[in-house]
C-alpha cells in the first residue's frame, strides 16, 4: 500500500472505530433487500422497512481497507471528476473516494434521512466539501439527478442488493457514463440473485472490459465503458 493510501485508511478507519463504540440506536428506513434470507418483495422495498439499529452496528457496514485499496487502484487509472454513489450509509465509502479524488464532485444517494445525517457529520469531521448527500429512494432521485450531473466518470452501486433492481440501475445508469468511465458493482456474490444480475450484465456486452476484484463474500464487479 502506498504511503498516501495508508494515511487515508488510518484516518477513516480510526473514525469508524470510534463510531463502533457508540451504542445509541438509530431509526432507519431500508429500501433495499435487507439480508439474503429476508426475501423481500418489490412492494416491501418500495415502501421501505423501518428498523432500529445500534450505531455501532451501522459503523461496521461499508467500504473498508481491502475494498478501498481496489477503488484506489481504479482511481489511479481513471482520475474521475464526476462520481455517483448509490448507498451512502455512514459516509465512509464516499469519504474514501473524496480523499482519492479531491478534485472531483461526488453525489451519493441514501434512502434513510438519519443515516444521511450521520454521513454528513462524518464528511464534515474529515473536512470534505466535494460530497453532496441526496436523500431518498434511488429510483425516485436518479432521473432528475442524472440529468443535472451527467456525464459521469465513475458510478459505485453499493445499495439495494436485489437482482431486478441491480439490472434496472445498470440499464438506467449506462447512458450517463462517459466513454472511458467505469461502473463498480459491490457485493456481486452477496446472493444468488446478485450473482445472476452480474452474469446478465456481463452477457449484455455493453462495455469495453469487465473484471472482478476481491474475493467472495466481498467481491466487486468492474465495468469499463
Amino acid at each position: 500500500m502506498s504511503e498516501k493510501l495508508e494515511e487515508i485508511v488510518k484516518k477513516i478507519e480510526e473514525k469508524r472505530e470510534s463510531l463502533k463504540k457508540q451504542t445509541q440506536s438509530i431509526e432507519i428506513v431500508d429500501y433495499g433487500a435487507g439480508n439474503p434470507s429476508d426475501k423481500r418483495t418489490k412492494e416491501q422495498m418500495e415502501q421501505g422497512v423501518r428498523t432500529t439499529v445500534p450505531l455501532c452496528e451501522l459503523a461496521k457496514i461499508g467500504v473498508k481497507k481491502e475494498k478501498a485499496k481496489e477503488i484506489f487502484k481504479i482511481f489511479q487509472t481513471l482520475l474521475p471528476k464526476a462520481i455517483l454513489e448509490l448507498g451512502t450509509c455512514c459516509g465512509f465509502s464516499s469519504a474514501y473516494m473524496s480523499f482519492f479524488a479531491p478534485e472531483s464532485r461526488i453525489w451519493t444517494i441514501e434512502g434513510s434521512e438519519n443515516l444521511a445525517k450521520i454521513a454528513k457529520e462524518n464528511h464534515k469531521f474529515f473536512g470534505l466539501s466535494n460530497i453532496e448527500v441526496c436523500v431518498g429512494r434511488f429510483d425516485l432521485i436518479l432521473p432528475q439527478l442524472l440529468e443535472k450531473i451527467a456525464p459521469l466518470d465513475f458510478i459505485f452501486i453499493d445499495g439495494h442488493h436485489d437482482r431486478d433492481a441491480t439490472l434496472e440501475y445498470f440499464r438506467k445508469l449506462l447512458p450517463f457514463v462517459r466513454g472511458g468511465g467505469a461502473l463498480l458493482f459491490d457485493d456481486i456474490g452477496w446472493s444468488d440473485g446478485m450473482r445472476e444480475a452480474w452474469q446478465r450484465i456481463l452477457d449484455s456486452k455493453s462495455y469495453k472490459k469487465a473484471s472482478i476484484v476481491g474475493e467472495e463474500p466481498w467481491a466487486m464487479g468492474v465495468l469499463w465503458i
